[in-house]
């Protein structure tokens, strides 16, 4: 049998994978897109916005996963886990800030992998909110609830101790998270403290006027 009769239905199988992948990776770069939008949404405050995003770019996963269903080699690839990962970074954050609850991967079809680190990048969002809170609303009880589940979530993670080739990029994510909880509970503090101070000027203010 020459070469070329050999390599002709291989370069056919690469060319097909070639197709998918053309496919599926516009699809995965628009998903993303949209949850990096639903982040802003729910930042403002705007949930219903950031929903309607996040139900869209779970549309395109779906979309883009019955593509990958065309190539074994795309399936193994993992070309969508940076998209499930926003996804599961948007969808905590909206139902965190929303309601005070973490949302299942069930609900959204997340893989393992991509939802934890997904969750780990959570933290830093959950800081800037915090930091919002502070600078603008001065609301420090609602900072510190947003601090509690930053806690909760290193605390939850770290309990994945599995090699980086098991769960790939989560030790260093929690390495980070770990910094941002240390930053936003010292952020906390001085507000806190300032918090106080104000509130002891304006009770000596009212008994010098008094």
């Amino acid at each position: 049998m020459k070469l070329s009769d050999i390599l002709t239905p291989l370069r056919e199988e690469i060319d097909e994978d070639d197709a998918v992948r053309e496919k599926t990776l516009p699809l995965g770069r628009k998903a993303v897109r949209k949850c990096s939008e639903s982040i802003k949404m729910t930042h403002r405050g705007e949930f219903d916005k950031a929903r309607t995003l996040i139900s869209e770019a779970h549309k395109i996963i779906v979309e883009a996963t019955k593509e990958l269903s065309d190539s074994d080699f795309m399936i193994r690839s993992k070309s969508l886990d940076v998209a499930n990962q926003e996804l599961a970074e948007a969808v905590n954050l909206l139902s965190l800030m929303e309601n005070g609850t973490f949302t299942n991967p069930t609900e959204y079809n997340i893989p393992s992998r991509p939802y934890l680190n997904g969750l780990a990048d959570t933290i830093g969002e959950l800081r800037r909110a915090s930091l919002d809170l502070l600078r603008h609303d001065s609301d420090v009880e609602k900072a510190e609830v947003l601090l509690g589940f930053m806690e909760e979530i290193l605390e939850e993670l770290q309990t994945f101790d599995f090699p980086n080739a098991l769960v790939p990029d989560l030790r260093r994510k929690c390495d980070v998270g770990r910094g941002l909880v240390e930053r936003t509970r010292g952020d906390l503090t001085r507000a806190v403290g300032q918090s106080k101070l104000v509130k002891k000027l304006d009770n000596v203010g009212e008994r010098l006027g008094d």
